[in-house]
Protein backbone atom coordinates (compact mmCIF):
# COMPACT_ATOMS: atom_id res chain seq x y z
CA UNK A 1 0.00 0.00 0.00
CA UNK A 2 1.09 3.59 -0.67
CA UNK A 3 2.30 5.01 2.47
CA UNK A 4 1.64 8.88 2.55
CA UNK A 5 3.47 11.50 4.08
CA UNK A 6 3.55 11.31 7.95
CA UNK A 7 0.14 13.53 7.42
CA UNK A 8 -3.08 12.49 7.48
CA UNK A 9 -4.73 12.69 3.96
CA UNK A 10 -7.44 14.95 3.35
CA UNK A 11 -10.24 14.87 1.24
CA UNK A 12 -9.17 17.10 -2.12
CA UNK A 13 -11.44 19.76 -3.26
CA UNK A 14 -14.13 18.27 -5.22
CA UNK A 15 -17.54 19.34 -6.60
CA UNK A 16 -20.20 20.25 -3.43
CA UNK A 17 -22.39 17.61 -5.29
CA UNK A 18 -19.33 14.43 -4.81
CA UNK A 19 -18.88 15.45 -1.03
CA UNK A 20 -22.54 14.60 0.20
CA UNK A 21 -22.38 13.83 3.69
CA UNK A 22 -19.19 15.64 4.65
CA UNK A 23 -19.02 18.85 6.81
CA UNK A 24 -16.94 21.60 5.40
CA UNK A 25 -14.57 21.84 1.85
CA UNK A 26 -12.21 19.52 3.27
CA UNK A 27 -12.49 16.68 5.77
CA UNK A 28 -10.22 14.34 7.77
CA UNK A 29 -10.16 10.79 7.17
CA UNK A 30 -13.16 8.93 8.37
CA UNK A 31 -12.71 6.52 11.40
CA UNK A 32 -14.27 3.46 9.42
CA UNK A 33 -12.58 -0.02 9.53
CA UNK A 34 -12.38 0.20 5.55
CA UNK A 35 -10.48 3.55 5.72
CA UNK A 36 -8.05 3.10 8.40
CA UNK A 37 -7.13 -0.11 6.23
CA UNK A 38 -6.50 1.25 3.00
CA UNK A 39 -5.42 5.09 4.05
CA UNK A 40 -7.80 6.33 1.90
CA UNK A 41 -9.23 9.54 1.09
CA UNK A 42 -13.22 10.07 2.17
CA UNK A 43 -15.61 11.77 0.28
CA UNK A 44 -19.04 11.06 1.30
CA UNK A 45 -20.03 7.53 1.56
CA UNK A 46 -17.70 6.22 -0.55
CA UNK A 47 -13.72 6.41 -0.65
CA UNK A 48 -10.89 7.60 -3.27
CA UNK A 49 -7.97 5.55 -2.92
CA UNK A 50 -4.86 6.91 -4.75
CA UNK A 51 -6.25 10.10 -5.92
CA UNK A 52 -3.85 11.39 -8.32
CA UNK A 53 -4.76 14.73 -9.57
CA UNK A 54 -5.05 17.98 -7.10
CA UNK A 55 -8.32 18.50 -7.65
CA UNK A 56 -9.86 15.28 -7.08
CA UNK A 57 -10.73 14.62 -10.58
CA UNK A 58 -10.52 11.02 -11.32
CA UNK A 59 -8.48 9.79 -14.43
CA UNK A 60 -9.86 7.97 -17.03
CA UNK A 61 -9.44 4.38 -15.79
CA UNK A 62 -11.28 4.81 -12.52
CA UNK A 63 -12.49 1.62 -10.92
CA UNK A 64 -14.92 1.46 -8.62
CA UNK A 65 -15.58 -1.55 -5.85
CA UNK A 66 -18.74 -2.20 -4.29
CA UNK A 67 -18.73 -3.85 -0.97
CA UNK A 68 -17.09 -4.13 2.78
CA UNK A 69 -14.83 -7.14 2.24
CA UNK A 70 -11.22 -5.54 4.02
CA UNK A 71 -9.27 -7.93 2.90
CA UNK A 72 -10.11 -8.31 -0.43
CA UNK A 73 -10.40 -4.45 -0.65
CA UNK A 74 -6.74 -4.06 0.89
CA UNK A 75 -5.45 -6.47 -2.09
CA UNK A 76 -6.80 -5.20 -5.06
CA UNK A 77 -5.95 -1.72 -3.82
CA UNK A 78 -1.98 -3.08 -3.36
CA UNK A 79 -2.47 -4.67 -6.93
CA UNK A 80 -3.20 -1.11 -8.67
CA UNK A 81 -0.63 0.46 -6.55
CA UNK A 82 1.86 1.08 -9.64
CA UNK A 83 -0.63 1.84 -12.20
CA UNK A 84 -2.74 4.54 -13.45
CA UNK A 85 -5.61 3.88 -11.91
CA UNK A 86 -7.96 5.54 -9.36
CA UNK A 87 -9.31 2.98 -7.19
CA UNK A 88 -13.09 4.19 -5.77
CA UNK A 89 -14.85 2.18 -2.63
CA UNK A 90 -18.46 2.31 -1.45
CA UNK A 91 -19.39 0.25 1.16
CA UNK A 92 -23.37 0.97 0.00
CA UNK A 93 -24.73 -0.70 -3.23
CA UNK A 94 -27.78 1.98 -2.98
CA UNK A 95 -25.06 4.80 -2.87
CA UNK A 96 -22.94 3.26 -5.46
CA UNK A 97 -25.43 3.83 -8.68
CA UNK A 98 -24.83 8.38 -7.64
CA UNK A 99 -21.21 7.19 -7.15
CA UNK A 100 -21.15 5.82 -10.97
CA UNK A 101 -23.45 8.47 -11.73
CA UNK A 102 -21.02 11.55 -10.87
CA UNK A 103 -17.63 9.63 -11.84
CA UNK A 104 -18.32 7.75 -14.58
CA UNK A 105 -15.72 5.00 -14.06
CA UNK A 106 -13.98 2.72 -16.78
CA UNK A 107 -14.34 -0.23 -14.26
CA UNK A 108 -16.70 -1.69 -11.48
CA UNK A 109 -16.58 -4.37 -9.28
CA UNK A 110 -19.43 -5.41 -7.10
CA UNK A 111 -19.11 -7.73 -4.35
CA UNK A 112 -21.93 -9.98 -4.63
CA UNK A 113 -21.38 -11.79 -1.03
CA UNK A 114 -21.52 -8.18 0.32
CA UNK A 115 -24.34 -6.83 -1.56
CA UNK A 116 -26.61 -10.08 -1.33
CA UNK A 117 -29.99 -10.09 -3.08
CA UNK A 118 -29.47 -6.54 -4.06
CA UNK A 119 -26.61 -6.66 -6.21
CA UNK A 120 -28.80 -7.10 -9.50
CA UNK A 121 -30.57 -4.42 -8.85
CA UNK A 122 -27.52 -2.24 -8.10
CA UNK A 123 -25.94 -3.62 -11.75
CA UNK A 124 -28.57 -2.73 -13.46
CA UNK A 125 -28.53 0.57 -12.09
CA UNK A 126 -24.71 1.32 -12.73
CA UNK A 127 -25.49 -0.06 -16.12
CA UNK A 128 -28.45 2.52 -16.89
CA UNK A 129 -25.60 5.68 -15.65
CA UNK A 130 -22.02 4.61 -16.95
CA UNK A 131 -20.67 2.09 -19.85
CA UNK A 132 -18.36 0.81 -17.54
CA UNK A 133 -16.99 -3.02 -17.67
CA UNK A 134 -18.70 -4.73 -14.78
CA UNK A 135 -17.54 -7.31 -12.86
CA UNK A 136 -19.38 -9.35 -10.05
CA UNK A 137 -17.29 -11.57 -7.59
CA UNK A 138 -19.53 -14.61 -5.82
CA UNK A 139 -17.49 -16.74 -2.92
CA UNK A 140 -20.11 -19.47 -4.33
CA UNK A 141 -19.38 -21.60 -7.36
CA UNK A 142 -23.18 -21.40 -8.53
CA UNK A 143 -24.21 -21.01 -12.94
CA UNK A 144 -27.30 -19.40 -11.67
CA UNK A 145 -24.97 -16.44 -10.05
CA UNK A 146 -23.23 -16.38 -13.37
CA UNK A 147 -26.61 -16.59 -16.08
CA UNK A 148 -28.38 -13.73 -13.33
CA UNK A 149 -25.23 -11.61 -13.36
CA UNK A 150 -24.66 -11.13 -16.60
CA UNK A 151 -28.78 -10.72 -17.38
CA UNK A 152 -28.63 -8.14 -15.22
CA UNK A 153 -25.56 -6.42 -17.75
CA UNK A 154 -21.98 -7.74 -15.93
CA UNK A 155 -19.35 -8.18 -18.84
CA UNK A 156 -18.18 -10.65 -15.95
CA UNK A 157 -18.75 -12.85 -12.93
CA UNK A 158 -16.21 -14.63 -11.24
CA UNK A 159 -17.43 -17.17 -9.05
CA UNK A 160 -15.02 -19.32 -6.50
CA UNK A 161 -12.62 -18.35 -3.71
CA UNK A 162 -11.48 -14.57 -3.99
CA UNK A 163 -8.44 -13.62 -6.43
CA UNK A 164 -7.29 -10.00 -6.76
CA UNK A 165 -4.87 -11.37 -8.92
CA UNK A 166 -7.42 -12.59 -11.46
CA UNK A 167 -9.67 -9.16 -10.80
CA UNK A 168 -6.29 -6.86 -11.84
CA UNK A 169 -5.56 -9.27 -14.58
CA UNK A 170 -9.27 -8.74 -15.94
CA UNK A 171 -8.96 -5.19 -15.79
CA UNK A 172 -5.53 -4.71 -17.38
CA UNK A 173 -7.16 -6.82 -20.71
CA UNK A 174 -9.89 -4.98 -20.62
CA UNK A 175 -7.51 -1.61 -20.57
CA UNK A 176 -5.52 -3.57 -23.60
CA UNK A 177 -8.82 -3.61 -25.29
CA UNK A 178 -10.23 -0.46 -24.35
CA UNK A 179 -6.96 1.10 -25.57
CA UNK A 180 -6.73 -0.67 -28.76
CA UNK A 181 -10.31 0.80 -29.41
CA UNK A 182 -9.55 4.27 -28.76
CA UNK A 183 -6.63 4.14 -30.99
CA UNK A 184 -8.43 2.29 -34.00
CA UNK A 185 -11.27 5.34 -33.48
CA UNK A 186 -8.44 7.67 -33.75
CA UNK A 187 -7.10 5.97 -37.21
CA UNK A 188 -10.50 5.99 -38.43
CA UNK A 189 -11.28 9.48 -37.86
CA UNK A 190 -14.24 11.38 -39.19
CA UNK A 191 -15.19 8.59 -40.63
CA UNK A 192 -15.81 5.62 -38.41
CA UNK A 193 -15.54 1.95 -39.46
CA UNK A 194 -19.35 0.59 -39.92
CA UNK A 195 -20.60 -3.03 -40.23
CA UNK A 196 -23.80 -3.74 -41.93
CA UNK A 197 -25.47 -6.92 -41.91
CA UNK A 198 -29.37 -6.13 -42.77
CA UNK A 199 -30.94 -4.60 -40.53
CA UNK A 200 -27.97 -4.29 -38.21
CA UNK A 201 -25.90 -1.96 -38.09
CA UNK A 202 -22.20 -1.64 -35.41
CA UNK A 203 -20.61 2.15 -35.73
CA UNK A 204 -17.29 0.72 -34.16
CA UNK A 205 -15.97 4.13 -33.45
CA UNK A 206 -18.75 5.65 -31.47
CA UNK A 207 -19.59 2.34 -29.97
CA UNK A 208 -23.40 1.78 -31.17
CA UNK A 209 -25.43 -0.73 -32.13
CA UNK A 210 -28.35 -0.52 -34.07
CA UNK A 211 -31.13 -2.35 -35.49
CA UNK A 212 -33.25 -0.27 -37.88
CA UNK A 213 -33.50 3.10 -36.03
CA UNK A 214 -34.13 1.31 -33.12
CA UNK A 215 -29.91 1.63 -30.57
CA UNK A 216 -29.45 -1.33 -28.74
CA UNK A 217 -27.83 -1.29 -25.45
CA UNK A 218 -24.86 -3.31 -24.93
CA UNK A 219 -22.44 -3.92 -22.13
CA UNK A 220 -18.97 -3.56 -23.41
CA UNK A 221 -18.02 -7.75 -23.71
CA UNK A 222 -21.21 -8.17 -25.78
CA UNK A 223 -19.61 -5.02 -27.68
CA UNK A 224 -16.23 -6.32 -28.07
CA UNK A 225 -17.78 -9.99 -29.39
CA UNK A 226 -19.95 -8.15 -31.59
CA UNK A 227 -17.65 -6.58 -33.40
CA UNK A 228 -15.57 -9.38 -33.93
CA UNK A 229 -17.69 -11.55 -35.17
CA UNK A 230 -18.76 -8.79 -37.56
CA UNK A 231 -15.16 -8.27 -38.92
CA UNK A 232 -14.87 -11.43 -41.30
CA UNK A 233 -18.16 -10.34 -43.11
CA UNK A 234 -19.87 -13.96 -42.64
CA UNK A 235 -17.02 -16.04 -41.99
CA UNK A 236 -16.24 -18.00 -38.89
CA UNK A 237 -14.68 -16.93 -35.64
CA UNK A 238 -13.06 -19.67 -33.98
CA UNK A 239 -13.86 -19.65 -30.38
CA UNK A 240 -10.17 -19.71 -29.28
CA UNK A 241 -9.64 -16.32 -31.28
CA UNK A 242 -12.67 -14.83 -29.93
CA UNK A 243 -11.71 -15.14 -26.53
CA UNK A 244 -8.44 -14.10 -26.71
CA UNK A 245 -9.46 -10.93 -29.02
CA UNK A 246 -12.16 -10.33 -26.34
CA UNK A 247 -10.67 -11.38 -23.11
CA UNK A 248 -7.25 -11.07 -23.92
CA UNK A 249 -5.68 -14.43 -23.25
CA UNK A 250 -7.00 -18.23 -23.63
CA UNK A 251 -8.62 -19.59 -20.40
CA UNK A 252 -10.58 -22.63 -20.18
CA UNK A 253 -12.57 -19.91 -18.05
CA UNK A 254 -13.51 -17.60 -20.38
CA UNK A 255 -13.72 -20.26 -23.12
CA UNK A 256 -16.82 -21.66 -20.95
CA UNK A 257 -18.48 -17.66 -20.45
CA UNK A 258 -18.44 -17.63 -24.70
CA UNK A 259 -21.18 -19.12 -24.90
CA UNK A 260 -23.31 -17.56 -22.08
CA UNK A 261 -22.41 -13.78 -23.03
CA UNK A 262 -23.22 -14.92 -26.97
CA UNK A 263 -26.91 -16.09 -25.21
CA UNK A 264 -27.13 -12.73 -23.60
CA UNK A 265 -26.44 -11.18 -26.72
CA UNK A 266 -28.71 -12.62 -28.76
CA UNK A 267 -31.99 -11.66 -26.49
CA UNK A 268 -30.18 -8.31 -26.79
CA UNK A 269 -30.26 -8.17 -30.22
CA UNK A 270 -33.85 -9.85 -30.41
CA UNK A 271 -32.04 -13.07 -32.20
CA UNK A 272 -33.86 -17.16 -31.19
CA UNK A 273 -31.13 -17.99 -28.83
CA UNK A 274 -32.67 -21.89 -29.48
CA UNK A 275 -32.96 -21.26 -33.55
CA UNK A 276 -31.00 -18.35 -34.09
CA UNK A 277 -30.93 -15.99 -37.38
CA UNK A 278 -28.43 -13.89 -36.76
CA UNK A 279 -25.43 -15.14 -34.33
CA UNK A 280 -25.09 -18.52 -35.63
CA UNK A 281 -22.90 -21.28 -33.93
CA UNK A 282 -20.49 -23.47 -35.88
CA UNK A 283 -20.33 -26.69 -34.09
CA UNK A 284 -17.11 -27.57 -32.94
CA UNK A 285 -15.32 -24.43 -34.28
CA UNK A 286 -17.14 -21.20 -33.30
CA UNK A 287 -19.47 -18.51 -34.01
CA UNK A 288 -20.45 -16.58 -37.11
CA UNK A 289 -22.70 -13.52 -38.13
CA UNK A 290 -25.46 -14.51 -40.97
CA UNK A 291 -24.61 -11.70 -43.69
CA UNK A 292 -27.46 -9.67 -44.66
CA UNK A 293 -29.82 -11.27 -42.22
CA UNK A 294 -32.63 -9.14 -41.05
CA UNK A 295 -34.05 -9.96 -37.85
CA UNK A 296 -38.14 -11.06 -37.15
CA UNK A 297 -39.97 -8.37 -35.67
CA UNK A 298 -41.89 -10.24 -33.61
CA UNK A 299 -39.15 -12.50 -32.79
CA UNK A 300 -36.88 -9.45 -31.74
CA UNK A 301 -40.23 -7.91 -29.83
CA UNK A 302 -41.04 -11.21 -27.70
CA UNK A 303 -36.99 -11.58 -26.97
CA UNK A 304 -36.65 -8.26 -25.79
CA UNK A 305 -39.84 -8.15 -23.34
CA UNK A 306 -38.03 -10.97 -21.39
CA UNK A 307 -34.98 -8.93 -20.62
CA UNK A 308 -34.47 -6.11 -17.78
CA UNK A 309 -34.44 -2.65 -18.69
CA UNK A 310 -30.83 -1.45 -20.08
CA UNK A 311 -30.30 2.33 -20.74
CA UNK A 312 -28.43 2.63 -23.76
CA UNK A 313 -25.01 4.65 -22.68
CA UNK A 314 -24.16 7.97 -24.64
CA UNK A 315 -21.99 7.71 -27.46
CA UNK A 316 -18.67 8.31 -26.42
CA UNK A 317 -15.43 8.28 -28.37
CA UNK A 318 -13.18 5.81 -26.14
CA UNK A 319 -13.95 2.17 -26.31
Amino acid sequence: MREWSGRPPRVAQTPRSTREGVDGGDALVSDTPIAKRVRSYVVGQYLVMRDRSETGTPTPTTMLIVGDHLIWIEAVADHFRTDEVSLVVSEDGGAAVGVASRLRPGFVALDVDSLGGSVMQVCRGIRDVCDAHVTMHSSADNENVVVAGLRAGADDVLTGPRSSRELSARVRAALRRWTANEARAERIGAAPQRYSYGSLTIDVGRREVRIGDERIGLTRTQFDILVELARPRGAVVTRRDLVEAVWGSWSSANAERVGVHIGALRRRLGDDCDDPELVLNVRGVGYRLAVAQHLNPRQRAAAAAALPPMAVPAARGRG
